[in-house]
């Protein structure tokens, strides 16, 4: 019989990797229907329904010009870097409207729109019609500029696909 060493092997310095796992808790439809912010953002998205929805950059940037220049509150803190709007908070109510359903990102253009199930929790759930028309009129003032936004955002995804090989003749 051969006879083992006791000793076991220690990784070589710099080697050892260590798995941290962050828990997060699963967000249900009911959260989300009873949260104002999210329920003020489907709006927004149904608002921009007619536009075929709206990039998440762009909606950053609109959610900081209603708070801004309209003085409409959505309940979001934003912090620039550079001069762009950022919101940490803004993004995880994006992503919660994803998880449950109620929003989704179009495929081929990749802007955010409402789903069916969206709309109809809107339709069932109901929502201020004048807030509503406020916040329409504000969408028209600010037009110009999300157009402008978008434009440079399709830009940049055009220049950044990779493109086909040309041929020679």
């Amino acid at each position: 019989m051969a006879k083992t060493s006791g000793r076991r092997k220690e990784p070589v310095g710099g080697t050892k990797k260590e798995l941290v796992i962050v828990t997060r808790p699963a967000i249900t439809v009911q959260q989300v229907e009873r949260d104002p912010r999210k329920v003020n953002l489907l709006l927004i998205l149904k608002a921009m329904e007619e536009q075929g929805g709206i990039y998440e950059r762009s909606l950053v940037n609109l959610l900081y010009w209603l708070k801004s220049e309209k003085n409409i509150d959505m309940g979001y803190d934003f912090y620039l870097v550079g001069d762009t709007p950022t919101s940490k908070g803004l993004h995880e109510d994006i992503v919660a409207l994803l998880y449950v359903g109620y929003a989704e990102t179009d495929p081929r253009t990749r802007k955010l729109r409402l789903t069916s199930e969206g709309r109809e929790f809107l339709g069932r759930k109901g929502f201020d019609a004048e807030f509503y028309k406020k916040l329409k009129d504000a969408l028209e003032e600010l037009k110009p500029k999300l157009a402008a936004l978008d434009a440079q955002i399709e830009l940049t995804m055009l220049l950044s696909k990779p493109r086909s090989p040309r041929r020679r003749f």
